[in-house]
């Protein structure tokens, strides 16, 4: 007779702030992974949104993870509400626009507003938004590999929310990120 072998169920929740200046699609990626929705007309974020998702791991079948999203207001008026929602964060998300320059530039002063609350460390990714406004581009691919470079990004994605490109994948590696930095795998 064979043992029949009991595979444990690890669970995990994991916070994942998502930052960058406003407008640039933050609470379009969360719809979009959360809950497979694009909503064409822009609502500000006030303070916070907050979304869970399950992330499924073909690389680790006995691991239930849930991701907490905090999608974060990007208006300067709304930083003095923003470290609170810092405080706990496994890892960083942040994303700009690619047809707007500047929230490219403001990228580095996001990663010191997320840093004085966290410390610095954590498992982050670097997104370009709104590749399906290719023509309105404004940042480059080697400039946003560059960036990732310089503020330590575990990687650079290029993605539409609007068109469902590599958002997923954004999630994917940065839980993995986390496990792999967390777990002893």
């Amino acid at each position: 007779m064979g043992k029949i072998i009991e595979k444990s169920i690890r669970s995990f929740i994991y916070k994942v702030v998502v930052v960058g200046d406003g407008g640039v699609g933050k609470t379009s990626m969360v719809l979009r992974y959360c809950e497979d929705t694009f909503k064409e007309n822009y609502i500000m974020t006030i303070g916070s949104n907050f979304s869970t998702k399950q992330v499924e791991l073909e690389e680790y079948p006995n691991y239930l993870v849930k991701l907490q999203i905090w999608d974060l207001a990007g208006q300067k008026h709304f930083s003095f509400v923003r470290p609170p929602f810092y405080r706990g964060a496994t890892a960083i998300v942040f994303v700009f626009d690619l047809s707007r320059r500047s929230s490219f530039q403001n990228i580095l002063a996001w990663k010191s507003e997320v840093e004085k609350v966290i410390g610095d460390g954590k498992p982050s990714m670097l997104v370009g938004n709104k590749i399906d406004l290719i023509d309105r581009r404004e940042v480059g691919e080697k400039e946003g590999e560059a960036l990732k470079d310089e503020i330590n990004a575990l990687a650079y994605f290029e993605t539409s929310a609007k068109e469902d490109v590599d958002v997923s994948p954004v999630f994917k590696e940065i839980t993995l990120a986390i496990l792999k930095g967390t777990q002893k795998i």
